[in-house]
């Protein structure tokens, strides 16, 4: 049998406190430090947005191209430029409509052009005054003479409004007789309208039409100017023999730069209007009657609706008159009639020469 020692019991004990507290700091240690170790670990992970934050409507400010994603999409690439005009290359009509078209608008928004009611508001009858080109006096082959010619021939284009953009129209033809930008086309040209009215030029440039600086409603031609002496005038001459070659470049319907070769018809006298001119299809307004006899000659060169004011060449490249209307001999019933012959009728050099002061240069 052990016997019970109370001394060695007291030791053990004094011991064991001792262990005891020595331990309870360390843990208490522990037990402090844990939460906060906890909190820095949740510190440096990225916050997860709650589901309210994620479902905000206006877009926060550091989102990348939140806003321009739209504008991307809007902007269209713009068309190229067609292909030079030189009698070799293909002309691509639509391509030239669509490359025409955003210089148009950039003008139209930046109030740079001027409508059509504005302009034949200026399309009076009177004398003009401006520098002529000399006239040429060495014969060119015909693809020579479509090369050199078409640089100063012209398109006139209107616009025509849809919602909040213009489209480009065709309205017809025109040519420089003069390097300060002098434009001489149609007097039917200009009517009345809210379009604006714009001269292209042979390198696919939009010009907007500045001015209309004098006209003869009687001999339906008018001369404009454009803001620009880039172009060489055409020279003019006047007194054509009948059975003359001549030559034709206008844009008929849109097909543009389109040549045509034929001769000098008929030169004759047209008597006075009695009654008001028929309405014509593309004319707001009926033309006052003409009271008085005019000159004209006529040709056998094909043009056709979209060919009005296009230059008629001798074989040196001198003007000798100007695309201006088509009429159709016919024969037969009302309701069968046969067309026998087309008659195409020009205004003569000499009378547009008589309109400009001082006359330059004779023929």
């Amino acid at each position: 049998m052990t016997r019970f020692r109370p001394r060695s019991f007291c030791i053990a004990l004094t011991l064991l406190a001792l262990l005891l507290s020595i331990a309870m700091p360390s843990f208490a240690e522990a037990q402090e430090k844990q939460p906060s170790e906890v909190a820095g670990a949740q510190a440096q992970e990225p916050k997860t947005p709650a589901p309210s934050d994620a479902k905000t409507d206006e877009p926060q400010e550091n989102t990348p191209d939140a806003e321009s994603e739209p504008e991307e999409e809007n902007k269209k690439t713009p068309p190229p430029k067609p292909a030079p005009l030189n009698g070799v290359n293909y002309i691509f009509d639509t391509q030239i409509m669509l490359y025409a078209e955003p210089q148009m608008n950039k003008m139209i928004k930046a109030k740079q052009a001027f409508t059509c009611t504005e302009l034949e508001s200026q399309a009076i009858d009177q004398k003009c005054t401006f520098p002529l080109a000399k006239r040429n006096t060495k014969e060119r082959t015909k693809p020579i003479l479509y090369r050199e010619a078409s640089k100063s021939v012209v398109a006139i284009l209107i616009s025509r409004k849809h919602l909040d953009h213009w489209h480009v129209v065709l309205a017809a033809t025109g040519f420089f007789i003069s390097d300060d930008g002098i434009i001489a086309t149609n007097r039917h040209v200009f009517n009345k309208s809210d379009e604006f009215m714009f001269a292209m030029t042979s390198d696919y440039v939009v010009h907007p039409i500045q001015e209309v600086l004098g006209a003869n409603s009687s001999n339906d031609f008018a001369f404009c100017r454009i803001n620009s002496s880039e172009y060489k005038g055409l020279p003019l001459r006047r007194n054509v023999a009948v059975g003359s070659d001549i030559s034709v470049i206008s844009h008929p319907s849109g097909r543009f730069y389109t040549y045509s070769h034929g001769a000098i018809t008929r030169r004759y006298v047209r008597p006075p209007q009695r009654k008001p001119a028929k309405k014509k299809q593309d004319e707001a307004e009926q033309p006052a009657p003409v009271k008085l006899p005019t000159r004209w000659i006529t040709i056998n060169a094909e043009f056709g609706k979209g060919s009005s004011g296009g230059p008629v060449f001798d074989r040196l490249g001198n003007v000798v008159g100007m695309a201006t209307s088509t009429s159709n001999l016919r024969v037969g019933s009302k309701t069968d009639t046969v067309s026998q012959m087309v008659f195409r009728n020009c205004v003569p050099a000499g009378v547009m020469l008589e309109s400009l002061k001082p006359i330059s240069p004779s023929p």
